[in-house]
């Protein structure tokens, strides 16, 4: 990674700090709801990689506690999480250009935060490189998204 790259990298590391005040206690909430449903640390580490969206857990959660058809739980899951579509074609004349697999991993981790952060990063410098937006993108994304 060149220095340029390394340097939004890290920018996007700094500017995700604040969010993680909100996240870690969000995320802990579901940990702990998950655990109390019956879900073994595996299985509930398993869902929070897979899935990777707070609010479509909880709602898939509720829904196998309920025993609804899987059918079911996966649609009412995209259905909350319909708005990663907008944020994907509002991303995608900034990364669009980005290599396939970077791509994917974007597509992996695009949720509020990183939406939010590199959206108001790349129209304030609309002359930021391809290499420096994903770099961005992905310090803020690997930042936040373990937690």
């Amino acid at each position: 990674m060149r220095s340029v790259e390394r340097s939004a990298f890290w920018t996007g590391v700094v500017d995700v700090l604040p969010f993680i005040v909100m996240v870690v206690p969000f995320a802990t909430l579901f940990e702990v709801v998950a655990i109390e449903a019956g879900l073994s640390l595996a299985q509930n580490l398993s869902f929070s990689v897979l899935v990777i969206a707070g609010a479509s857990q909880f709602a898939a959660l509720q829904l196998m506690l309920d025993n609804t058809a899987i059918g079911f739980i996966l649609a009412a899951a995209l259905a909350v999480n319909l708005r990663m579509a907008m944020y994907s074609a509002a991303l995608a004349p900034h990364l669009g250009r980005a290599s396939l697999l970077q791509r994917a991993v974007i597509g992996y981790l695009n949720f509020d935060q990183s939406y939010v952060l590199a959206v108001v990063k790349y129209e304030d410098q609309p002359d930021m490189p391809l290499p420096s937006r994903v770099a961005y993108f992905l310090g803020v994304s690997l930042t936040i998204a373990p937690l």
